[in-house]
This record gives structure tokens, C-alpha cells and sequence, in this order.
């Protein structure tokens, strides 16, 4: 006997379980396909050597502190953890800096470097919080279409709102046009400094931290909070994929239903209308709508066909960059990660770059597709924090490694990723005692392992650059930016919407809203 949902999500990552989530509490019969063997997609823990690893996604703060509250995921197991100093950034000559959570201790380091730095810091501080509190609710909403008449008055409040800001008014254009660099560089003078605030620039980036574009993404990672303080970083106890199992307990809870190992091959359309999926194991799930929170590639170039879709439509989807310049490496190693220029062990995340400069030099080798020689290396120990992750004497290490581009100069990436570990652990062996401790595991994701395994499209992270020519109206593609397609009752709730990549629940939140606006679906 075939069964129908109300709702097919294609996809268990974070936006598509939040999407599922909130269907499900308005009584709707969802079910969730996730291709992978586990719910999560990059949000995911895994078992490594006997420990629990977040594979690819590691650290929280972005995620919408108003879906923790209205999903009520403490009530279902999620807890956060909070980390003192949240940043450390170790240097050769044999001194670091340390940014903690309290203003006075940061601008004590920072004047290490430079008195003039420590004082501007609380401005660049409060310049940003104030930034980030006007455009906070803009990530909620659904962005207007400049092309309809209807969404002109919503523009027109988002004028005012503009003008609101006064003398931030010039600063929030820098952030959507200037680089990190050339941000960050108006405020301070030391390298340690301006190099560690870059590194929020480059995340999930092809370009340098002197790239025009990368100050958004700065800004685009200092929007987040934990346990109601704004900015910080943290973890999640058990791992990133406690947050997916809190959200997949939301939609059961409510009557959901979800299969893993189950890969959507197609999007069934009839007259234009999507009425359910194929999938490759289990045959076909009908549906009064689908929802899918795969990347725009396979959503549109690999589960349709062309003619499916309007011709403006593929040509403006074929602008979408999806190129990447990130890998990830997760370690297992017996013993304690110490550094050379600080005693005791670091919960927050280190960064291993001297200079913007070597950062700049690192996007260099990667644009022509090579493997640098000085990685840029962000990273953090979560067992030191979370004691659930480890047996006592072990310790997980979690990196992620700038810059290694998809496609290579030379030889293959399977072929190259032995060379990519010998990479990463001389750099960490620089600034740390790495070679002096037993590595009991090693997991090295590339790329290509990014979309082979976890179907992101050229391994980038945000299902597409998140240049300002795809920022809001214009995310994914102008005229589509209300989580609908021009095909009827075929959803978006990925990190390819509004507001783009990052673990924060957001795509899959808007887009629930939207959809249950559209009540005509409901009796078809």
C-alpha cells in the first residue's frame, strides 16, 4: 500500500530537520530523506577510534537562539558549552594572543602588541554588535522581489530601517563591499590582530582576506551568540550531531517520520507541479509538496531534467559559484595538545597564521591549484570542554584548513591526501608538540570528499559563494528568493537561500513559514 506525506524534505541537514520540525508541529505528515547513513549532513558526529568526532561542521553560535526557544531543543537534550578564551593564536617568536570573553583581559593582550589597538578594540566591538543587531532580523524575514509591486513597501521599511543606522550607515557598506582586510585594518595596526579577525573573512572562501566580499563573510560569523551572550563561540555536548538528534526528537515527537541511506535520484513532476521523489533504494514517496534542502546543483541540475525549468531560470542558476578552497582534518591522538608558547591546554580555537599576508599568499598557491606549503589552519581541542568526546588521556582535534582547491594543478586529490595530513601536521608541529604525541586515527575530507560524500557542490560550504551579487533578493537567484521555484509546490530550505551557509537554522525556518502560507497546497 503506497503512503502519501504532506511533506517531502529531501535532505537531514540542519535547515531540512528545522524545516521538518516546524511542519510537523502544525500536524502535518513530513518525512525527511537523508543520502547519508546518519541525520546531520555537516552537522553530524561520528565515531572515530572509540571517540566522537564532529566530521565536518565543529564549532556553534550562529544557530537562531529563536528556534532553539521555539523548538524547544534544550527540552530534547541539547546543551552548550561555552569556551574562556574563545580564541588563541600562537606565534613562532614564541608569543601568542589570547581574546577572551571578558573586554578588560582582551585589551590586556592585545596591548602586547599594541596600546593603540587595545583601545580601539570596545569601538570595534560595539561598530559591530550594533551592526549585527540591526541585520539580526533581516536574516529572519523573507527577502522582498525588487520586480513586484506587492514587496515595494516591504523595501521601502528596510529604506527607513537603513537610514536608522546614521553614522553605521557608511560602516554597513564596507562590511558588503570592502575586504576583511581593508575592514579590519581601519581599526588596527598589529598583524596578530588583524589576522586573527581576518580568519572570519576566509571561511568556506577561494579569496584571500584582501579579496573584495570577505568583510560580509567577517561580519556573516560574528552574528551568532550561546546562552544569550552575543558573539561567542562554543560547543555542543556529544558533539554537532546533538543538535540534529535534539531536532529529529522535535519532529518525532510530533509524528514525523525520516529514512537515512535513502538518496532522492528524482523530483516527481506533473503539470508543472512536484507531487513526490524517486529514490534510489526505495522507490518512489509521493507528496503534496517537496522541500528539498539539497544544494541548487543537485536540486536543480541533477534531480530535473532542463526542460522542466524555464530558460531565464537555469541561465541565472548557472551564475552561482560554487568553488572551494577548504578542507577538513579530524585527529584522534593519545596525550595532550600542548602549545610551545602557552602552558595548559586551549578550549577555544586556535589559529595558526602569522600574518595576513600568509594568509593572503596561502589563497595564492590555491588559485592555481596548489597545496601551500604554510596551510592556514583554524582549529580547536572540544575534549578539553567536553568530556563525553573521549576516554581520559585522549583528545579529539578538529581543523579546518585553508586553502586546498578543488580542482588540483597536479594529480588527484585521492592521490593527494596523504600529502595533505603530511601538510597539516608539520604546520601544527611548528607551533605545538603534535609529533610527540600517538595519532590513533586520522580522517582527512577534501573537497571533492565535500560533494562526493556530502553532496556540497564543489565542496563549498555555503551551497554557493556568498558574494553580494547572492546575498538576500538576490539568493538564490533574483525573483526566487521566497524559498518557492517555478516549478508549483517545489520548495527551497537550503543554505543556497536566504540568508546562506552557516549553522544557523535559518533557511529551513523561513522557508517553513513560507510554505505554510501557501495553504492552497494543503487541499490537493
Amino acid at each position: 500500500m503506497m503512503t502519501y506525506y504532506d511533506a517531502v524534505i529531501i535532505g537531514g541537514g540542519h535547515n531540512g530537520l528545522v524545516c521538518a520540525a516546524y511542519l510537523a508541529r502544525q500536524r502535518l505528515k513530513v518525512l525527511v530523506l537523508e543520502q547519508r547513513p546518519v541525520l546531520g549532513g555537516a552537522c553530524v558526529t561520528e565515531e572515530m577510534a572509540g571517540c566522537k568526532v564532529s566530521r565536518t561542521s565543529y564549532v556553534y553560535s550562529l544557530f537562531s537562539p529563536k528556534v532553539v526557544k521555539e523548538l524547544k531543543l534544550k527540552d530534547q537534550g541539547l546543551e552548550l558549552l561555552e569556551r574562556n578564551p574563545p580564541s588563541f593564536t600562537p606565534l613562532l617568536a614564541g608569543r601568542s594572543l589570547l581574546l577572551y570573553q571578558e573586554m578588560a583581559r582582551s585589551q590586556e593582550e592585545i596591548a602586547k602588541f599594541s596600546k593603540k589597538d587595545a583601545q580601539a578594540y570596545p569601538q570595534y566591538e560595539a561598530i559591530l554588535d550594533r551592526i549585527v543587531r540591526f541585520i539580526d532580523p533581516i536574516l529572519h524575514q523573507t527577502p522582498p522581489d525588487f520586480n513586484q509591486k506587492g514587496d515595494w513597501l516591504k523595501l521601502l521599511r528596510l529604506g527607513f530601517k537603513l537610514l536608522k543606522l546614521k553614522k553605521d550607515l557608511p560602516v554597513l557598506v564596507d562590511l558588503f563591499s570592502l575586504s576583511a582586510y581593508d575592514f579590519v585594518s581601519r581599526y588596527f595596526e598589529s598583524e596578530p590582530l588583524i589576522s586573527t579577525l581576518c580568519t572570519d573573512g576566509i571561511i568556506g572562501s577561494i579569496g584571500g582576506p584582501m579579496s573584495p566580499g570577505t568583510a560580509y563573510v567577517l561580519l556573516h560569523h560574528v552574528m551568532g551568540e550561546i546562552n544569550g551572550h552575543r558573539g561567542r563561540w562554543g560547543y555542543v555536548r556529544g558533539g554537532l550531531g546533538s543538535l540534529a538528534e535534539a531536532i529529529l526528537r522535535t519532529i518525532l515527537l510530533n509524528g514525523g517520520h525520516y529514512k537515512t541511506s535513502c538518496d532522492v535520484s528524482e523530483i516527481l513532476v506533473y503539470n508543472n507541479r512536484a507531487i513526490g521523489v524517486m529514490t534510489k533504494q526505495q522507490g518512489a514517496f509521493y507528496s503534496k509538496i517537496v522541500v528539498s534542502g539539497a544544494d541548487l546543483h543537485n536540486t536543480f541540475s541533477l534531480m530535473l531534467k532542463p526542460d522542466q525549468l524555464p530558460a531565464d531560470f537555469r541561465l541565472a542558476l548557472s551564475d552561482i559559484d560554487y568553488r572551494s578552497a577548504t578542507s577538513k582534518v579530524n585527529l584522534v591522538v593519545k596525550g595532550e595538545l600542548k602549545f610551545n608558547c602557552y602552558t595548559g591546554p586551549v578550549p577555544g580555537t586556535f589559529h595558526l597564521c602569522e600574518t595576513s599576508q600568509e594568509i593572503e599568499k596561502a589563497a595564492d598557491d590555491a588559485k592555481y591549484g596548489r597545496i601551500s606549503d604554510r596551510l592556514i589552519l583554524e582549529g580547536c581541542v572540544p575534549s578539553v570542554v567536553d568530556d563525553t568526546l573521549a576516554p581520559l588521556g585522549t583528545h579529539v582535534i578538529s581543523l579546518l584548513v585553508q586553502y586546498t582547491p578543488y580542482k588540483l594543478a597536479e594529480g588527484s586529490w585521492q592521490e593527494k591526501k596523504s600529502e595533505l595530513l603530511d601538510k597539516v601536521i608539520a604546520r601544527l608541529a611548528e607551533y605545538t608538540n603534535i609529533v610527540d604525541l600517538d595519532i590513533l586515527a586520522s580522517d582527512v575530507i577534501t573537497p571533492v570528499d565535500l560533494e562526493n560524500d556530502f553532496k556540497l557542490t564543489g565542496g563549498n560550504l555555503f551551497h554557493g559563494m556568498m558574494n553580494l551579487n547572492h546575498l538576500f533578493s538576490f539568493r538564490p537567484v533574483p525573483g526566487f528568493a521566497n524559498y518557492r521555484t517555478p516549478i508549483e509546490n517545489l520548495y527551497l530550505c537550503g543554505s543556497g537561500t536566504h540568508p546562506g551557509g552557516g549553522l544557523t537554522g535559518l533557511p529551513g525556518h523561513n522557508a517553513a513559514r513560507e510554505i505554510l502560507r501557501d495553504k492552497k497546497w494543503l487541499c490537493k
